[in-house]
């Protein structure tokens, strides 16, 4: 653009021969058309995702990824699935994913994510009794001292509920003068409304039904794989302890605990890049996985209410079909 040049004297003055108000309504119509024209130029008329927006951190950008073809025509148990392609921020199937649906110990995916943002890996949290009531058994006593990484990874690799009850209650603590697991949930669905995931709704921490007609958390299987994607994309250290089909952690003082996957197909999936199961009586089955499908290419999958062992099954149809796609 060519600057106006300024000249070195002052122009001898002009008569004004229109009245002031003539001016200031000529001024207003040319104002209004420059910045008309200024806001007009400036809008994008390619389409946005609207899916969702994350607050924190942008997306993937949308890049000409090689192409994994839409699947349809698959025989599955579950209720409800979604295949979501982050390279090219797309879905490859879908099956009712906009159906709020029980998510059992999935709900553990925000635990670890919110405890993660909130207070540092290494730091240590003792075991209280109250953790030690919940539902199941780890293994875990009341007294014994982990860090909170440890306590994730008890939490996402053995599906551990007094680990996750122990991660949320320690983190409560810090949020206000309530009841610290309460406080925890209250952030978990704060913290969800923020990453624009609003059908994840949670009543605990653990996903555990709270009585035998309502479910510890709903969301839809979309909303799931949004989680799993946000965390992939910020955190994916919280996940790779679940690439592995058993680990061992000591507390402090030395004694150690062996951890079986509650994922039994995770040798079965090529590329892992961590997973989550659930399971109540609700909820029936559930499963989400990230892996890779090729280079920087991450897949996610979830299932959502299908059975005890076919969501495993499921899963993995879901997988052969995406490869056999790419490869096609």
């Amino acid at each position: 653009m060519t600057l106006p040049i300024i000249p070195d004297h002052e122009p001898p003055a002009v008569k004004n021969t229109f009245p002031i108000v003539v001016q200031l309504v000529v001024l207003g119509l040319f104002l209004s058309g420059i910045f008309g024209l200024l806001w007009w130029s400036s809008q994008d008329s390619t389409p946005q995702p609207t899916e969702r927006e994350y607050k924190t951190v942008p997306l993937y950008t949308a890049t000409a990824a090689p192409t994994a073809i839409m699947i349809d025509d698959i025989a599955l148990q579950a209720k409800a699935a979604y295949v979501f392609d982050v390279k090219s921020q797309r879905a490859l199937y879908a099956k009712n994913e906009s159906e709020p649906l029980p998510l059992a110990s999935i709900t553990k995916l925000m635990t670890a994510l919110l405890a993660h943002e909130l207070i540092v890996a290494d730091e240590l949290v003792t075991i209280p009794s109250v953790a030690i009531a919940q539902e199941g058994d780890s293994g875990l006593q009341a007294g014994e001292l982990f860090t909170a990484e440890q306590l994730s990874e008890f939490s996402l690799l053995s599906s551990s509920n007094d680990a996750a009850y122990t991660l949320a209650a320690s983190v409560g603590n810090l949020l206000g003068q309530r009841d610290p697991a309460e406080q925890f949930v209250a952030g978990m669905n704060i913290r969800a409304r923020e990453l624009g995931l609003n059908s994840l709704e949670f009543k605990n921490m653990t996903g555990l039904d709270v009585s035998t007609t309502e479910p510890g958390a709903i969301g839809t299987a979309k909303d799931v794989s949004f989680l799993l994607e946000y965390i992939i994309l910020n955190y994916p250290e919280i996940l790779t302890p679940t690439q592995e089909p058993s680990s061992r952690v000591y507390n402090d003082d030395g004694a150690y605990h062996d951890l079986s996957n509650t994922n039994p197909v995770v040798d079965q999936i090529p590329n892992l890049i961590g997973s989550k199961t659930g399971y109540t009586d609700l909820a029936g089955g559930n499963l989400t996985v990230a892996f890779e499908l090729g280079l920087d290419r991450p897949i996610i999958i979830t299932v959502l209410g299908s059975t005890r062992d076919a969501r495993f099954s499921d899963v993995l149809t879901l997988v052969t079909a995406i490869q056999t796609s790419t490869a096609n």
